[in-house]
């Protein structure tokens, strides 16, 4: 007779947790995983106003104190333009928002919220003659930029990211890796190259970085390339033959095309402040920097400088890069620029 299965719960076998190192503990267990919602995504002007964050908030919490329950006169107007260019924001934007306050409200009860409109208007005044798109002239192939800046400022990776844009609107794309002095520079940009489908060209640690973008023209030319992209070093230390070698650079890629390189690009780091603005004088006067890319705009950047570059150098502003990863380099908008510095919505 075949014995009925028995009611009695089994025993089962005791459960033995893996030992976890020290500092680490199991929680309890889950068999579903509980469902998360999706995070959304930020636009870019959020992201942006979230990179200016630091500048706005410094400024409109000063501003709002500066004009609680006060008449605007000129000791006001004087506390203002100091505030302004405390901000990086530069002595003639400074003057344009306080002759605009006071043409507008001298005599007059004034709000923080006052401030902030006429100060967004002002800046985006100065910015909108540089926000401009980067025109590429492909009548000359390869159409040659040179990417100039100081170290740390992020050059390499922005080239990654145009070399991204370019090649994903069908270009082809070379790029060179002419900062020879740095390894990790040149290891960059290969995998940029690789990441991008782009072609590269670098040599050896130390060699001339002319003599790299000689070559590099020659091979771009023989490959039918649409675009060269040109990296180059960024040491101020040494700053007489940093200078040399870029001059050296330049001429070189003339002899090959009269109108090479045709668009010189400089990156500004905007965590450096008033550092930026004598950069775009020692590269604009040696390499004939035509455009600029403003970079790691991610929260602790002073921002207000990129107004006071426009102002004195009204050199094109192209781009700017909110963080490291491939889309996180957008074309420059004024008005969005301007309405963030002043903590304002677009």
């Amino acid at each position: 007779e075949t014995p009925l299965p028995s009611s009695e719960p089994m025993e089962s076998a005791p459960v033995v947790e893996p030992a976890l190192p020290k500092g680490f503990a199991t929680g309890p267990r889950i068999l579903e995983p509980e469902p998360v919602a999706p995070q959304p995504k930020l636009s870019w002007f959020q992201r942006l106003r979230n990179g200016l964050a630091r500048t706005s908030s410094q400024l409109t919490s000063q501003i709002s104190a500066l004009f609680t329950k006060r008449k605007l006169d000129d000791e006001t107007l004087q506390d203002l333009e100091d505030l302004l260019i405390q901000a990086d924001l530069g002595v003639e934007t400074a003057l344009r928002v306080t002759d605009t306050l006071a043409s507008e409200r001298y005599g007059k009860d004034v709000t923080g919220e006052d401030v902030s409109r006429i100060m967004a208007s002002e800046i985006a005044k100065v910015l909108k003659p540089v926000a401009k798109p980067l025109q590429l002239d492909l009548s000359h192939k390869p159409h040659v930029i040179l990417v100039v800046g100081v170290n740390g400022t992020g050059k390499t990776t922005t080239i990654g990211k145009l070399a991204a844009k370019l090649s994903g609107a069908g270009l082809k794309v070379m790029l060179a890796a002419g900062d020879t002095f740095r390894a990790a520079a040149i290891e960059q940009l290969k995998i940029w190259a690789e990441r991008t489908n782009s072609e590269f060209i670098g040599t050896k640690l130390g060699a001339d970085a002319a003599g790299l973008a000689y070559d590099a023209f020659e091979q771009a030319k023989a490959k039918k390339c649409d675009v060269l992209i040109v990296d180059t070093a960024g040491r101020l230390q040494n700053k007489a033959e940093l200078m040399a070698e870029l001059e050296k650079i330049v001429r070189v890629l003339g002899k090959l095309d009269p109108d090479a390189p045709h668009t010189v690009l400089q990156t500004l780091d905007a965590t450096t402040g008033q550092n930026a603005l004598s950069q775009v004088e020692i590269f604009r006067n040696v390499a004939g920097v035509n455009g600029l890319i403003m970079t790691k705009l991610d929260g602790t950047a002073r921002g207000g400088i990129l107004v006071a570059i426009s102002a004195k150098h009204k050199l094109p502003v192209y781009f700017i890069g909110i963080g490291e990863g491939v889309d996180d380099l957008e074309p420059f908008e004024a008005e969005d620029f301007a309405h963030a510095i002043a903590g304002l919505g677009q």
